[in-house]
């Protein structure tokens, strides 16, 4: 079995891998090997399925990270990929391995944009004109009201209930609508707005609340060439995107000691467990409260 491994090497080596790269390997296969041996192998071809199983189990088991394990698995399935493809084994058992992640091996959600940098942002954002205006309303709707892309882009100016301080979802994911409380930074920006929204009107008015330069209801493809342009002028800078801004406010909600189910209400999830994946970006003492007064969530089991 060993003189397979010094073959499978010697022609990764002519192949041109890296030395340091062939010492891994290397030290991979021979873990392999001692393990293989214990179990009373003495053959690649006398491998089994359960046999890959039961080696995964004890990388799990020594404690291993997520990517050491990934690393391991990978070198071991090109080396019996290496003999399927010679004929060496009839069957390659290392097929069906899936590196799965523990619970708490899940990586965490994308960090959110600060308060601060959040308020810089809103700050810097250009006010010479009726677009310009539209696009800091639309940046306060991903943000104030956490709302989706394609949610943002479907709101008439009926959704808007300047009167009552509401923002109505009529169609969120899955169908469902929802209100939602329009935060001061949205009221005031809708105000600017929708004062001069009827210029960008071309011809009959269709009713919806973010217009185009056109008169039409903005694209997906218009925010995205905004949004390339706020990044180009950012060099540096984290990278913003529609999406970014909703994980954001849910995690200052978070901070600021909302209620979860408040959250995921807000935030239109369907599921409690998508929202609970927030509680990883905030402090270990909110997330303590939570688990007092909600004994239910598992943080480890969807985190």
């Amino acid at each position: 079995m060993r003189k397979e491994i010094v073959e499978y090497l010697d022609q990764r080596k002519a192949e041109g891998l890296a030395e340091t790269s062939l010492r891994s390997y290397t030290q991979r296969l021979e873990s392999l090997l001692r393990f293989l041996r214990l179990k009373g192998r003495k053959r690649w071809a006398q491998v089994k399925r359960d046999d890959v199983d039961a080696w995964v189990d004890a990388l799990l088991q020594r404690g291993l990270a997520f990517h050491s394990r990934q690393a391991i698995i990978i070198a071991v399935q090109q080396f019996f990929g290496w003999l399927h493809d010679r004929g060496r084994i009839i069957l390659d058992p290392s097929r069906h391995v899936a590196i799965a992640r523990t619970p708490d091996e899940k990586p965490l959600p994308e960090p959110p944009l600060s308060e601060e940098e959040m308020a810089e942002l809103l700050a810097s954002l250009p006010r010479r004109n009726v677009v310009d205006l539209r696009n800091i309303a639309h940046v306060e709707l991903l943000y104030s009201a956490g709302l989706r892309l394609s949610e943002s882009l479907a709101l008439n100016v009926a959704d808007a209930d300047m009167a009552s301080r509401v923002i109505r979802v009529r169609k969120g994911k899955g169908g469902k609508p929802r209100d939602i409380p329009m935060m001061n930074g949205l009221h005031a920006a809708l105000v600017d707005y929708l004062c001069l929204r009827r210029t960008l009107v071309k011809g009959p008015d269709c009713g919806a609340l973010l217009l185009s330069q056109y008169g039409q209801r903005l694209s997906l493809q218009s925010f995205e060439k905004f949004t390339q342009k706020l990044n180009r002028r950012r060099p540096g800078q984290r990278h913003l995107h529609p999406h970014l801004f909703r994980h954001s406010i849910a995690v200052h909600l978070l901070r600021g000691g909302a209620d979860i189910r408040y959250v995921q209400a807000f935030l239109g999830h369907e599921m409690l467990d998508t929202t609970k994946t927030y509680l990883r970006l905030v402090p270990a003492d909110i997330r303590d409260a939570y688990l007092k007064a909600m004994p239910e969530i598992d943080l480890n089991a969807s985190a």
